[in-house]
């Protein structure tokens, strides 16, 4: 059972998480629990709750904690051990349960809002969806306890992150969620996407949302939107903390619209990549379909497109981008209608073909990129995005109930482009006319920001540099102004852009920044976010390690060099009792279908990647000369039977080849020796 307590406060939102781990047996039991955060909280903070005591974590180094955890748990200590196993992806394992006991453990992180086209979003994603996992990848460093449990068991609804409930056997991990929400400004529209909600009202801003049902299965992300009334809109907005005698801020600047459609001449190429592997199965493929025909449908006369299709295997509909004429067109649309959600998210071919090439002499090239996200090797694949992006902009959209947004926002920011979520098919025309306006013309680049004299010459900023801003998008970034109060802050930070053939500028006055708490976290997290981005800039990982533990250590951040574990001092497991291990099941997301994701002929199924010469062989020339290679694997196995029985098929054809040339063979010298 898990509580969610989330109290939003303009642009920030501090987050409670409360996980209630109960033993029903008459063991002592280990529990490993694996669950989604946003990728881009900011977890400080874990308690441990045991017969009224609490037990507050501590932040460690990731190996100093994982040995203080196994340590405590062989003693027969209480103890919990929170790690990251992705930026949203994170285990929480508790030892020493007793028989009849419930442990609960608390865990506390800052976020931000989302702003985009005028609206606010909030989103908290409920599961893990099961992950593909190519050869020659390293999916998951792993927490102890989920370590210690997986190697003792491989069966049938397994992945990297633990064990699937198969939906046949009903939903588990029920959720409560409850929403505190002080918007600063007077509400025009208030809405949950996916769940029916209760909204109360507690004064003119402030309002509460619980969940109407009481409690739910955590199987799909809850989002919630608000829209201000007209004109409360804000231009910009200036979020502050001191800490330690220094100033944190959280900085919007919302900048005017984007340059008119018919005002850019700019042809552009664009190209199309749609996932069609097993987990894209049902609901998923639909919306991703109909965003496609909508995409195509806002072609312009001089733009050129392709459309690149994936799963095991990558195949596209045409050789090169070709004209958006109407033979062409049509021949997309018979592409589209024929396209069938099964087999592995094997991403790397497609993503190699659609970032290899160059767009010519004055034109755009931009690549779409429609999935689930759901794979295990993001690293490998944010590292190609960074090596061969070159001039090209990358957008992503999520599709599904619970998209790997981690992967879709990251492979977004290094793409230059910008990362959109479609949880169901009524979004999809909507969600897609934004983002083609995006696709269209940007409204701002060049973003550049100027501080006052009070502020000194030691700011730290992030994300550096800003990034292009699309039409819709604010200007979004976390600053820290070393040795300068909160109270004494003054003058005007100066923001600027270039808006087509324009040049934009706001001011903003810093005596006029709101308090907020939690802005260092969030500052914190930026950070560390562009620390590691430098893995993908081929820097030193050693370098890198050490930069961003200094970071998390400082203000108490899990991330993946870090860990925050609990200790209870008072030993409780008697020493003749063993300790047994559980791993607690995640629900299937909601509209996934079991069959499509892990086989229907489950163990044993065989992916197909990329061999290590195929891929240097993909690297000289732009896209795949061979056919992979194979490996048995066991999961998560995104394939169904048809990628088992086309390598059967393939090898009984050339079996076939082999006997008919040899026969052939035969006759010839039969024939010469008479």
């Amino acid at each position: 059972m898990t509580d969610v307590r989330i109290a939003v406060t303009g642009l920030i939102s501090r987050v409670t998480v409360r996980q209630h781990f109960v033993n029903p047996s008459n063991a002592w039991m280990e529990g490993i629990y694996v669950f989604p955060l946003p990728e881009r909280s900011a977890v400080d903070r874990l308690t441990m709750t045991v017969g009224g005591r609490e037990i507050a974590g501590r932040i460690m180094e990731r190996e100093a904690a994982r040995q203080t955890y196994e340590k405590a748990a062989a003693q027969g200590q209480r103890a919990s051990l929170l790690s990251s196993e992705r930026a949203n992806v994170f285990t929480t394992a508790v030892a020493n349960i007793g028989p009849g006991e419930e442990i609960v453990i608390e865990i506390e992180y800052q976020d931000r809002i989302a702003y985009d086209d005028g609206r606010f979003s909030l989103r908290f994603p409920m599961v893990v969806a099961p992950r593909y996992t190519p050869r020659g990848s390293t999916p998951l460093a792993e927490a102890p306890g989920l370590r210690r449990a997986a190697m003792s068991a491989d069966g049938e609804g397994r992945d990297i992150f633990g064990p699937v409930r198969h939906p046949d056997a009903g939903p588990v991990n029920p959720l409560t969620l409850a929403v505190t929400l002080d918007a600063g400004l007077p509400l025009a529209k208030l809405e949950s996407l996916y769940h029916p909600v209760e909204i109360a009202q507690l004064d003119a801003q402030r309002r509460k949302i619980t969940l109407a049902d009481g409690s739910v299965p955590a199987d799909r992300d809850f989002v919630l939107e608000w829209r201000p009334v007209v004109g409360a809109a804000p231009e910009a907005a200036v979020f502050g903390a001191e800490v330690d005698g220094e100033t944190y801020l959280t900085v919007m600047v919302v900048p005017p619209q984007a340059v008119a459609e018919d005002q850019v001449s700019i042809p552009r190429d664009l190209i199309f990549v749609i996932d069609t592997s097993g987990s894209m199965y049902g609901p998923s493929i639909e919306q991703a379909a109909e965003a496609m025909r909508l995409a195509l449908e806002r072609l312009r006369p001089g733009d050129r497109f392709n459309v690149i299709r994936f799963a095991s295997q990558t195949h596209s509909l045409f050789s090169d981008v070709k004209p958006a004429n109407g033979r062409n067109l049509h021949a997309a649309r018979v592409y589209l209608r024929s396209l069938r959600a099964e087999g592995g998210t094997n991403m790397m071919p497609a993503l190699f073909r659609a970032l290899t090439g160059s767009p010519g002499p004055d034109r755009l090239r931009q690549v779409v990129f429609l999935t689930d996200g759901a794979v295990s090797n993001e690293a490998q694949l944010f590292e190609v995005i960074a090596e061969l992006l070159g001039d090209t902009r990358l957008f992503t959209i999520g599709i599904g109930s619970a998209p790997n947004s981690y992967f879709m926002r990251k492979a977004a920011e290094l793409g230059r482009g910008s990362f959109t979520y479609i949880g169901d098919v009524s979004e999809v025309g909507r969600r897609m006319g934004k983002l083609l306006e995006k696709l269209a013309r940007p409204a701002l680049v060049g973003v550049q920001t100027a501080w006052p004299a009070v502020a000194g010459n030691s700011v730290e900023a992030y994300p550096t540099p800003v990034p292009d801003l699309y039409a819709g998008e604010p200007v979004t970034f976390s600053a820290k102004l070393p040795a300068v109060p909160l109270a004494r802050l003054s003058g005007e930070l100066v923001v600027t852009g270039r808006r087509g053939a324009e040049t934009w500028e706001r001011r903003l006055s810093l005596s006029l920044v709101e308090p907020a708490p939690g802005v260092a976290a969030i500052w914190a997290r930026a950070k560390i976010d562009w620390i590691e981005d430098g893995l993908y800039r081929r820097e030193d990982p050693a370098e890198v390690r050490k930069d961003a533990v200094a970071v998390a250590l400082h203000h108490r951040l899990v991330t993946r060099y870090t860990s925050l574990v609990a200790v209870d001092e008072r030993p409780a497991r008697p020493p003749e009792k063993p300790l047994e291990s559980r791993e607690i099941e995640r629900n299937l997301p909601a509209g996934w279908d079991y069959a499509q994701v892990f086989g229907a002929d489950r163990p044993g199924m065989i992916m197909r990647t990329l061999t290590p010469g195929l891929m240097r062989k993909i690297k000289a020339v732009g896209q795949p000369g061979g056919q992979p290679g194979g490996q048995p694997v066991g999961l998560p196995q995104t394939a169904t039977p048809a990628e088992l029985r086309s390598l059967v098929g393939l090898g009984l054809v050339s079996l076939g080849l082999v006997l008919l040339l040899w026969v052939r063979r035969g006759r010839r010298t039969g024939a010469a020796g008479a």
